[in-house]
């Protein structure tokens, strides 16, 4: 797996795509540098910003705000995860993130 260096790199020559955000926040995720989790956070929204139908982003984003402490921010990704995943008929998808969204809410 690519490290955090070089997809910056990738990124930094103009290659930003919904699957290099993803990357990036993968990486972030496994490697954890100090303050690891804004960047991850930053990467995942971007990631949906440039393709609102990354499904993985949504409960990765979740987890993320969950770890910060950020439960309703989590709630409204989870809702806008669901819907889309809903949208495109990924029922994998929107069950994970259903079952993820319920037990957050209790």
């Amino acid at each position: 797996m690519a490290n955090i260096n070089s997809l910056t790199r990738m990124l930094e020559r103009g290659q930003d795509s919904a699957l290099l955000r993803f990357g990036l926040a993968c990486a972030y995720l496994k490697e954890k540098p100090q303050d690891y989790q804004a960047s991850l956070i930053q990467h995942l929204e971007q990631c949906l910003h440039l393709d609102p139908n990354y499904t993985a982003a949504y409960t990765m984003l979740a987890k993320a705000q969950i770890d910060q402490e950020a439960v309703s921010d989590a709630k409204r990704t989870l809702t806008a995860g669901i819907a889309r995943a809903s949208a495109q008929k990924d029922l994998q998808a929107e069950k994970t993130m259903a079952v993820f969204l319920k037990r957050i809410s209790h």
